[in-house]
């Protein structure tokens, strides 16, 4: 995971971290529930939810598919800012 490096923002993390956020949500899930789900640790499940780091790709698929969703899910659901 790479920190936020205040580059343009185009709403894309946003979106992704509202997504990741509200899939949790629906799942009563704590933050710590998905992070072990996904095998990585709390705060880093933290901090993409609050924006406050940059996911790679890597990352990105160990949580969506601890939510039972694909990565391509994921990010669409991200682009269309859609929490369904």
């Amino acid at each position: 995971m790479r920190p936020y490096d205040g580059g343009v923002d185009d709403g894309f993390g946003t979106s992704l971290a509202s997504v990741l956020h509200e899939a949790r949500r629906q799942r009563a899930w704590s933050v710590q529930d998905l992070a072990e789900r996904a095998g990585v640790s709390r705060s880093m499940v933290s901090k993409v939810e609050r924006e406050q780091a940059q996911p790679t790709a890597a990352l990105l698929g160990r949580l969506s598919g601890a939510l039972g969703m694909t990565l391509t899910e994921l990010v669409a659901r991200a682009e269309g800012d859609g929490c369904s």
